[in-house]
């Protein structure tokens, strides 16, 4: 597995948290590793030229020197060398096994072999490679320096294995280098990685909040819209159809068109602001369903609303102590809801916010779309360990044609209700009607009012 040393420069690896790598020490360090190819170079030069210089100087020595075939032969070979040299970070076994391969024939007769590329090639296979390719290329290397020894040495038997001995340790030691190096830049890189994955992470992490949050919202955003807008559609029928006959009646059902609008807004301002900055907040109260559109003298009232969506309280959100309200609310649209309730009202915010919104959802469906029904019971009972809500409605009875509902704010309820254990069940009664009906459990917090 071939490694590369870590960037010099602090690279982030996160936006704002601070989490960057570290900056090598040194000029020196730093320039090196942004400059692999121009060491690389030079660790070749320092052996080609050196080498080649030898060459030349043996072959114009006083007296004669080597055949010339032999000084162009040993050029080449040095020159293949330093190539497989220059490649040592990306190809450390060839460079090595070209090192190898020169060194039994470099051994002169009384004299030492050209270890030095071995022995780059060796640290340069232990850092950029792995330790067991390292260590089985110095039992190579030791092994083909001992054969050179041998047949290059005329000397007697302590001659060629001293000369095998000073290489052996030579090459040991620049694999142990090469080891000790390899090691570290393998764990610096593998810290590296640790650090970037935590980082990918933890962004990964806030990019899930972010979509659960604007899920919660479209899901809040949606109960409120739907809710309030199907009941000032169904009063401001009733007041229009009441307008000749009734005047009265007519006007008091727009003041709870009013009233609900109202409401609805107050609700979104309170979700904005909990969700947003002031900012955020105020521009979306400015830009809410039922903002007048400027016109003259529009500048004084458009900061007079974001004066007041910015100053709001936070109230809490709406729970079960509120179904009253919500029912009402509904028979004033003019759906005949009824509201039943036994047990204890589970203690859990949470719990209450869910069942209350189970509860507008449905009420809003069978005001839309329910077939004239003749009642709509909204059953609320809690035991010790679970609580359960039922609404029904008798959309046939005065049509044929059964209720029926909307899938997208069902969607919604089940994962409200799923946060709490519990299960949504939604569809058509025997014989026609609608129901739906959730479920949730409850632990010993929750259950206490």
């Amino acid at each position: 597995m071939t490694s590369t040393s870590p960037s010099p420069a602090a690279t982030p690896l996160a936006d704002g948290a601070g989490l960057r790598l570290p900056t090598p020490p040194g000029v020196t360090r730093r320039f090196w590793a942004r400059h692999p190819w121009f060491v690389d170079s030079l660790v070749a030069a320092v052996y080609l030229v050196p080498t080649a210089i030898v060459l030349l100087v043996d072959a114009t020595r006083p007296g004669g020197g080597p055949a010339p075939v032999a000084i162009v032969s040993a050029l080449l070979l040095t020159a293949l060398i330093a190539g497989a040299l220059l490649f040592r970070r990306h190809a450390p076994l060839l460079a090595l096994a070209i090192s190898c391969t020169a060194l039994l024939p470099s051994f002169p007769n009384h004299g030492q072999g050209d270890t030095l590329p071995v022995m780059i090639a060796l640290y340069a296979v232990a850092v950029y490679r792995n330790v067991r390719s390292a260590w089985i290329g110095l039992a190579a290397a030791v092994g083909i320096s001992t054969l050179g020894a041998y047949f290059g040495s005329g000397n007697p038997f302590i001659s060629w294995v001293s000369v095998a001995s000073q290489d052996a340790v030579l090459l040991i030691v620049a694999t142990v280098i090469g080891v000790s190096v390899g090691d570290r830049m393998r764990y610096v890189a593998s810290l590296v990685s640790l650090a970037a994955q935590l980082a990918h992470d933890r962004d990964r992490q806030a990019q899930l909040a972010r979509s659960s949050e604007r899920a919660r919202i479209a899901r809040e955003l949606h109960d409120i819209v739907a809710h309030s807008l199907s009941v000032m559609v169904a009063l401001a029928d009733g007041a229009d159809a009441l307008a000749v006959r009734d005047p009265e009646r007519s006007r008091a059902a727009m003041r709870e068109v009013a009233s609900t609008g109202r409401g609805s807004m107050a609700e979104m301002r309170r979700l904005l602001g909990v969700l947003g900055d002031d900012d955020e907040t105020a521009d979306a109260a400015a830009s809410a369903p039922g903002q007048a559109a400027p016109g003259p003298g529009a500048g004084t009232t458009t900061a007079t609303a974001t004066t007041t969506a910015t100053t709001a309280p936070l109230a809490p959100q709406p729970g079960a102590d509120q179904l009253v309200d919500l029912v009402d609310s509904f028979r004033s649209a003019g759906l005949p809801a009824r509201l039943e309730l036994s047990g204890r009202v589970p203690g859990s915010p949470g719990v209450q916010l869910t069942i209350y919104r189970v509860v507008q959802e449905s009420l809003t469906n069978a005001l839309r779309y329910a077939s004239q029904p003749s009642i709509v019971s909204v059953r609320l009972s809690s035991s010790p360990d679970r609580v359960e809500v039922v609404i029904d409605d008798d959309g046939h009875a005065r049509a044929p044609q059964p209720s029926v509902g909307g899938r997208r704010g069902i969607i919604g309820l089940g994962e409200r209700v799923a946060l709490y254990g519990g299960t949504l069940e939604a569809g058509p009664i025997r014989g026609g009607g609608w129901r739906v009906r959730a479920t949730m459990s409850l632990d010993e917090g929750q259950a206490s009012a």
